[in-house]
C-alpha cells in the first residue's frame, strides 16, 4: 500500500483546541452522522425490500459469511460491537433458522454459530442489490482518495485503540466493569 506523503504545515493542520471543539466540529458526531445517513438508505432500499432483518442483523450474517462458525465473543471482537447486542440481534436469526446455534465442544458453556443454507441466500440476495449502491459511494471518489480515506480510517482507529488503553490505564484495573451512576 502507498504511503501519502504528508502535506505541508499550513494552518488547516494546527492542533484542535479541545476546549473550544464545537459539538458539530467532534470528529466521531460527523462520523456518526454519515454513518446514519448510509445506513437508512442501506436498511431503506436494499435490506427492508427483501428481508424483515435490519441492518445489523444482516452485518452479523455477513460476518458469519465472512468468518464461518463463530461465537458470539468473537463477533462481539470483529464487529467491535458489544455482546449484549450481538445476543439481542442474533436471536430473530436463530429463531428464523438464519443462523444455526450448537455448543462448542471444546467450551461447553459457549455456542457456535453459523449461517445456515436459507441465512447464507437471503445474506445473498441482500448482498446483490447492495454492491451497486457501495460501488457508486466509492466510485464518488478518485482511486487516490479511496486510498487516503482506508489510511486515515485506519489510523483513526488505531488512534482510538491508544486513546482508550490509555484512558483504561488511568482509571485503574476495574474500569472495564465500572459503571457509571
Amino acid at each position: 500500500m502507498t504511503r501519502i506523503a504528508p502535506l505541508p504545515p499550513s494552518a488547516a493542520q494546527q492542533e484542535v483546541c479541545s476546549q473550544t471543539l464545537p459539538l458539530n466540529e467532534f470528529l466521531t458526531f460527523k462520523i456518526v452522522a454519515l454513518a446514519n445517513a448510509l445506513q437508512t438508505q442501506v436498511t431503506r432500499h436494499y435490506i427492508a425490500p427483501v428481508t424483515p432483518v435490519g441492518l445489523t442483523e444482516w452485518r452479523l450474517m455477513g460476518l458469519l459469511h465472512q468468518h464461518g462458525e463463530t461465537h458470539a465473543g468473537a463477533l462481539a471482537r470483529i464487529s467491535l460491537m458489544d455482546k449484549a447486542q450481538i445476543s439481542r440481534s442474533l436471536q430473530p436469526l436463530i429463531d428464523r433458522q438464519w443462523v444455526l446455534r450448537r455448543v462448542d465442544p471444546q467450551h461447553g458453556r459457549r455456542h457456535l454459530l453459523s449461517l445456515s443454507e436459507q441465512g447464507l441466500a437471503n445474506f445473498n440476495q441482500v448482498l446483490e442489490q447492495a454492491r451497486p449502491f457501495q460501488a457508486a459511494l466509492l466510485n464518488a471518489l478518485s482511486a487516490e482518495e479511496r486510498t487516503a480515506l482506508d489510511q486515515i480510517m485506519g489510523k483513526l482507529v488505531r488512534a482510538a485503540a491508544v486513546i482508550d488503553a490509555q484512558a483504561m490505564r488511568r482509571r485503574g484495573p476495574d474500569s472495564e466493569s465500572a459503571q457509571p451512576e
